[in-house]
């Protein structure tokens, strides 16, 4: 593994998602948009162990925009990007100074303020408002106060745009028991009836909670969360919320929160292994087990996505294969090949029919008029 990331290999985790993002985001919004705005809300550094700062979220991003600056360029795109790095603490922020001042170039604007981001939302908003530009916001903050909904509403509102939100679940649920912390702008003002639930359940409806507030204050049609798991325990660490317009933008996200399923398992074998005493014969994929935590979250969203596609269906009779698509992907671990074997299940008992197609066994894909109609007399 990375030394780089010894002991801190969710943000290996993390990195490694938003890299991956970044790549194909950078290169498909860049050719349809003059402009590309880039903002790290709480840059940091923090606990880097790199001179070059590539194992920083700044780092990356900033590495990730020249790439494909120069890739769009030699494709006949004459898109310009920007990056606003924001650290409130002086010391990290000296540091953050000196990476823009040397990473700035003709073509690859990078701007560093010393500033607590929640205190200069306007100038951010400004900043990311240019005529004919496309603005991507990360917001990574320590702990849990700086994502809150009710002030980060601007930022959200932001169009066209998308945000990435790290949303602390491991240490919000501590405080949902806890009368003297006020959780409303996380979780909404009826979050004291989550109290019944057991620990994990809470923690999931935070996340639920949470993406409904950001789906709500940002007008997001969609809204998905990717688990981070700890490198050691059997938990979810936190979740990445991305917020977007764009059903492009839920497919490369979805294919991101896949490759970092697999990159999980890789990241806490390889983990596991280090921690033996003696050599193993085996690699640490094969000596990898998938926690169980993780497959109780898949178990239960999966069932949740399933039940919200059954009643959109039984609301409305008929629905696009789209629309299908775009509620039941939103739910974390949920894909398009278990939302297509929902349907072709439900269509081999007679539930649904899919219309459309041209012919009886292609699968229903966006973008081509495919319609999923229910049977009223049938049951799912």
């Amino acid at each position: 593994m990375n030394d780089e990331y010894t002991d801190r290999e969710q943000t290996r985790l993390k990195h490694f998602a938003l890299r991956k993002y970044l790549e194909p985001a950078t290169r498909i919004i860049g050719s349809g948009w003059n402009n590309f705005s880039y903002v790290d809300c709480c840059a940091g550094p923090w606990m880097s162990r790199s001179q070059d700062f590539s194992d920083t979220s700044f780092g990356i991003s900033v590495a990730v925009l020249r790439e494909s600056e120069k890739w769009l360029r030699s494709h006949a795109k004459n898109t310009r990007f920007k990056a606003l790095l924001i650290e409130e603490k002086t010391e990290p922020y000296s540091r953050l100074a000196a990476f823009a001042e040397a990473a700035t170039g003709e073509r690859v604007q990078v701007d560093a303020r010393n500033w607590d981001f929640r205190e200069h939302i306007p100038e951010i908003v400004r900043y990311v408002t240019t005529p004919r530009s496309f603005s991507f916001i990360f917001i990574d903050p320590t702990g849990w106060t700086p994502a809150q909904v009710g002030a980060l509403e601007p930022l959200l509102q932001v169009r066209p745009g998308e945000v990435l939100i790290n949303l602390m679940t491991s240490f919000i649920v501590r405080f949902v028991n806890d009368e003297a912390t006020k959780l409303q702008d996380i979780l909404g003002p009826e979050y004291h009836d989550m109290r019944s639930l057991n620990h994990e359940e809470q923690e999931d409806e935070a996340v639920r909670r949470y993406c409904d507030l950001i789906r709500t204050q940002g007008s997001f049609p969609y809204v998905c969360a990717l688990p981070v798991m700890k490198p050691d325990q059997d938990a979810i660490h936190f979740y990445l919320i991305f917020g977007t317009r764009s059903a492009k933008g839920v497919e490369v996200f979805k294919s991101v929160e896949k490759k970092t399923e697999e990159e999980t398992a890789l990241v806490r074998a390889l983990r596991q292994q280090s921690k033996r005493p003696t050599l193993d014969l085996f690699s640490a994929d094969v000596l990898y087990s998938r926690e169980e935590r993780y497959r109780r979250l898949a178990a239960r969203r999966k069932e949740d996505a399933q039940k919200a596609l059954w009643q959109l269906l039984s609301k409305k009779g008929s629905v696009l294969y789209d629309d299908c698509w775009a509620e039941a992907l939103q739910f974390p671990t949920v894909y398009e090949s278990d939302l297509r074997a929902w349907l072709k299940d439900a269509e081999e008992i007679g539930s649904v029919r899919i219309d459309g197609r041209k012919r009886p066994d292609e699968s229903p894909t966006r973008d081509r008029g495919h319609v999923i109609v229910r049977h009223a007399d049938r049951e799912f």
